[in-house]
């Protein structure tokens, strides 16, 4: 029995050394081993709206300005559909460009004009509809067509130039409307004809600025709307209905007018901001003829390009969000500079907040994340550090030793 109880107790002692043993090592691994870092990563976007400026809208129709990437900055009037008149040719250049593309000095295939084409253009005469003379068994080709269709404004090449894509101005149409609104024109409807003389041919003047960043980021449309005068084969030179091109940086784009649309136009004009080329767009519809719209666009155009600035998108030091420390206490996180971007006055002005976990410890001033803006016309890959505002605290021995999920 002496024997059995002194081999107990030798246990008893192994047992409680053991226990000892092992916590003094759990104790000091857990006092000694680094703190998981607190986790917070994530992304979100900040934005910023800026003061709307005060531009010069006529009093009718309606209007709406933005820059070439189609984003509507400001828009005026009720941007309900209306008859877009020549503008329409614009869709029909696209469309045709989509079946028969061109780059910069092709030709494409060759149109042999015939005798549905040659009644397009007699027809046009007699409903005082814009024209470019042809002749039955006239050879054009693709870029010609375009040419001719957009500068001096040919109706009746607009329809031979989409029956020849399609076959025939009945499928013209029917693709043309599904394409619009693939290309983001929502509220834009095409009429039977392909040059805008129908006024069922409708849009706004907000998806007529969706519509001129298209045109103009085509290069060959873009060539061909800057033109102020073009040669057409058997005819001559025709100018352009667009008498201000090349006035205060004007590039284009398209005019319309007609009886039921009065006065349209698309407008395109070139600034620089920031050491950049920026294409301002400026659409103005339902004016009372041809020549008071362009008149009434050339301010709008100016106002425009003096309505650039720079704004702060995030400030020195603003609070950003903040890590909650699992002990108590918070530290948080904030802009380490100024972020300053150029914008149109009344865009609105973006950029990604990109934040990782927070490292224990970590002192005040430490990176944990970026803020950067998208890069576009007017910025490029702008980017600021993300940074603590506090040094991080230790956390008490007594909450080490009861969370070692946060430190093993």
């Amino acid at each position: 029995m002496k024997s059995y109880s002194k081999k107990r107790h030798i246990g008893r002692i192994v047992t409680t050394a053991l226990i000892l043993v092992v916590t003094g090592t759990y104790v000091g691994a857990d006092l000694l081993m680094p703190i998981k870092a607190i986790g917070l990563a994530h992304t979100s976007v900040l934005k910023i709206t800026t003061p709307a400026v005060n531009l010069p809208w006529p009093k009718y129709g309606e209007g709406a300005v933005g820059l070439s990437d189609g984003e509507v900055v400001q828009s005026h009037g009720d941007q309900k559909p209306l008859p877009i008149a020549s503008v329409a040719k614009l869709i029909t250049a696209l469309t045709v460009l989509h079946k028969y593309p061109l780059t910069t000095g092709e030709q494409g295939p060759t149109i042999t004009i015939d005798s549905t084409d040659y009644a397009y253009y007699t027809n046009y005469i007699a409903e005082q509809g814009s024209v470019v003379p042809v002749s039955t068994g006239e050879n054009l080709s693709e870029l010609q067509m375009l040419e001719a269709m957009l500068v001096p404004s040919g109706n009746n090449i607009a329809d031979a130039l989409a029956r020849w894509a399609y076959g025939s101005l009945a499928t013209y149409d029917q693709f043309a409307n599904s394409y619009v609104k693939q290309l983001g024109l929502k509220n834009t409807t095409v009429a039977t004809d392909a040059s805008g003389f129908s006024p069922n041919t409708t849009s706004t003047a907000n998806d007529l600025i969706k519509l001129g960043s298209l045109v103009m980021a085509n290069p060959v449309l873009a060539q061909i709307v800057a033109m102020p005068t073009v040669n057409v084969p058997n005819v001559g030179v025709m100018k352009n209905y667009d008498n201000i091109l090349g006035v205060d940086g004007v590039t284009g784009i398209k005019t319309g007018n007609s009886n039921q649309a009065g006065g349209v136009f698309l407008g395109s004009a070139n600034t620089k901001v920031n050491g950049q080329v920026v294409t301002i767009l400026v659409a103005l519809m339902g004016a009372p003829n041809l020549s008071q719209v362009i008149t009434d666009t050339l301010p709008m155009m100016v106002a425009v390009e003096n309505s650039f600035s720079q704004t702060v998108l995030v400030s020195k030091n603003e609070v950003l969000g903040e890590f909650r420390q699992p002990w108590g206490g918070i530290v948080q996180v904030a802009a380490a500079q100024d972020l300053t971007v150029y914008v149109l006055q009344g865009q609105v002005a973006n950029a990604t907040l990109t934040l990782s976990s927070l490292k224990i410890p970590s002192t005040k001033g430490t990176q944990v994340g970026n803020i950067t803006t998208p890069s576009n016309q007017l910025n490029q890959n702008l980017s600021v550090g993300v940074i603590t505002l506090e040094t991080s605290t230790a956390p008490p021995w007594q909450w080490r030793l009861l969370h070692p999920q946060q430190i093993f």
